[in-house]
């Protein structure tokens, strides 16, 4: 049935793991494929701003810009979960307004590791970084956006990495 269906996908991400006759358990989150959920990210949301570039209606860039700010505020507020299920509301909305739906299944499929994974970085420095990038969408600026959205996910993968490297990484689920 449903419970089933869950568990299957849940297996399919890597999430969860079969073992014979004694049940499902729960896979350990190693570090090695959390970074590569990093590299993964960062070439569909290349794809993903370009194609933005050309189908991403003006209301809909306003939109994510007014969602960058909510990002922002909650962050000032302290609010860092909400922050953090507000960014990957942001992420997730560029791949979808690609138009892609390749992109946006292939997505999903790393996007579940994200709920796990928390890169701590300066708010504002954010904030900068997607009204950069929600700018270079709005002018047409595909090269640029490829740029920017590329070197904002690469720091958030170095945040985390450097976090593993010092031990200080926990990963934790954020909804």
């Amino acid at each position: 049935g449903v419970v089933r269906e869950a568990l299957l996908e849940l297996q399919a991400y890597g999430l969860v793991e079969t073992i014979d006759r004694r049940g499902i358990f729960v896979s350990r989150l190693d570090h090695a494929r959390i970074l590569e959920a990093f590299e993964v990210r960062e070439a569909h949301e290349k794809l993903a701003v370009r194609l933005c570039c050309e189908r991403a209606s003006r209301e809909q860039i306003r939109d994510l810009v007014l969602l960058a700010q909510d990002i922002y505020a909650s962050g000032i507020a302290g609010k860092s979960d909400e922050m953090a299920s507000l960014d990957r509301e942001l992420h997730s909305r560029l791949v979808h307004l690609s138009g892609n739906s390749m992109l946006i299944r292939l997505a999903e499929n790393y996007r579940i590791l994200g709920k796990f994974v928390r890169a701590q970085r300066d708010i504002e420095t954010v904030r900068d970084e997607h009204l950069a990038l929600l700018q270079s969408i709005a002018d047409g600026q595909a090269d640029r956006a490829e740029t920017l959205v590329q070197q904002h996910v690469a720091a958030a993968r170095a945040v985390v990495q450097a976090q593993m490297t010092s031990g200080e990484f926990v990963p934790r689920w954020v909804v």
